[in-house]
C-alpha cells in the first residue's frame, strides 16, 4: 500500500470543537474531494460497503483538511468567538452560524477581513463624499 503523503496526524491529533470549525470552514477548499469521496461511498450501495473501496478518496480528503488547518492571526478573535459559540451550544452548528461565518470569512480573505475590522475616520469618509452622498447627509443634518 502508499505512502501518506501529508501529516495525518495533524488531523487527528486537534481537539473536537476546532476540528469541527476547520471542516466547515474548509468546505469549500476541499469540496471537490468531499464529493469524490461521498460518490465513491454511494457507487457502492445497496451492499455492505467496506472502507477499503474508498481509501484513496479518503485519503484525498484527510489531505486537503491537513493542508488548511492553519489560520492568519488576524483570524484568532473570530476562532476563539466560534469555539466559545459551540463549546457553549454544545456543537450546535446552526446555533453559531454567525461566528462560523465570521471566522470563514476572514479564512477566505484576511486582508478584507482586516480593513473591514479598522475604522474609517469622518474625515476619511467626508474626503471620499460625492455629491449625491454630500445632498443626502446636509439633509439629515437640517432634521
Amino acid at each position: 500500500h502508499k505512502p501518506v503523503d501529508f501529516d495525518i496526524k495533524r488531523v487527528y491529533s486537534i481537539p473536537l470543537l476546532e476540528s469541527m470549525i476547520f471542516m466547515f470552514v474548509n468546505y469549500d477548499k476541499c469540496q471537490k474531494e468531499i464529493l469524490a469521496y461521498e460518490d465513491k461511498r454511494r457507487a457502492l450501495v445497496p451492499q455492505m460497503i467496506h472502507p477499503i473501496h474508498s481509501k484513496d478518496e479518503a485519503l484525498a480528503l484527510l489531505k486537503c483538511h491537513a493542508n488548511n488547518l492553519q489560520f492568519e492571526p488576524v483570524c484568532l478573535e473570530p476562532f476563539n468567538n466560534a469555539r466559545e459559540c459551540l463549546f457553549q451550544t454544545d456543537g450546535h452548528f446552526r446555533l453559531c452560524q454567525n461566528d462560523l461565518h465570521n471566522f470563514e470569512e476572514c479564512q477566505h480573505d484576511p486582508i478584507r477581513y482586516t480593513k473591514f475590522l479598522n475604522p474609517v475616520s469622518y474625515t476619511h469618509l467626508r474626503a471620499h463624499e460625492t455629491s449625491l452622498h454630500l445632498v443626502c447627509r446636509l439633509l439629515l443634518e437640517k432634521k
